[in-house]
């Protein structure tokens, strides 16, 4: 991919990870989507406080999250296709968005229908964390979890400032910065509609991935098949 547009895919990943993470933990009862491990925490907290049947949706998401790794892994053993792979992110997205509006008319906010909308963001959320391993080079770094990535801005940082002042590690701050500036305004954005909206929100993200990655790509979104092999 060009620089401009690891760069674009860079900022619009990590936003919308931000985004979709920080509005399951809002509306869903302390969700995470992209961040899968947090949920561990939440459901140890929850159930040293209090424990019903709705807080174990913490865990399922685990095996959720573990079934879209490995059918992305699969299918990208199969198909090559990049720009395919990752707005399926967003086609996912779409889906959940639209039954979360319909439960929204119905003022449905729980039941089974309401826990597989939550559990298909999780899947979207799978397949982003999937492809970010599979395609590595696609973004400048990881666009889900920002833990590493602050690290390796303040190290960068401190690198630059003190005694490496070289353009290589100048480049290498402006990208961490692009992944958490990014992450940061989704979070600071999912907050504040998805409070309002619900899980309606996410068609934001949703559709900013299908739009982008249908308008950036110049082949056939579907996938072909290949003779690639693992």
């Amino acid at each position: 991919m060009k620089k401009d547009a690891i760069f674009y895919s860079s900022l619009l990943m990590a936003f919308s990870a931000g985004f979709v993470d920080t509005s399951t933990f809002t509306v869903a009862d302390g969700l995470f989507s992209a961040h899968i491990t947090g949920n561990f925490v939440v459901f140890a907290y929850k159930l040293s406080h209090h424990h019903t049947l709705s807080d174990f949706t913490n865990l399922v998401s685990f095996p959720v999250f573990i079934s879209a790794v490995i059918l992305t892994r699969k299918i990208d053993n199969i198909y090559k296709n990049e720009r395919g792979i990752f707005a399926s992110i967003g086609f996912f997205l779409i889906i959940a968005g639209c039954i979360a509006f319909l439960l929204k008319q119905n003022h449905i906010e729980t039941g089974f229908i309401y826990h597989l909308m939550l559990m298909l963001i999780v899947f979207a959320m799978g397949i982003q964390n999937t492809a970010n391993r599979l395609y590595a080079n696609s973004t400048f770094g990881s666009t889900t979890v920002m833990t590493g990535n602050v690290t390796k801005a303040l190290l960068d940082f401190f690198s630059y400032f003190s005694t490496q002042h070289t353009l290589e590690k100048l480049i290498e701050l402006k990208k961490s910065l692009v992944l958490l500036t990014g992450f940061l305004i989704g979070c600071l954005l999912g907050a504040l509609i998805s409070s309002t909206f619900g899980l309606v929100s996410m068609l934001i993200p949703a559709v900013l991935i299908v739009t982008y990655y249908m308008l950036l790509s110049k082949d056939s979104l579907f996938l072909k098949p290949t003779s690639h092999k693992s």
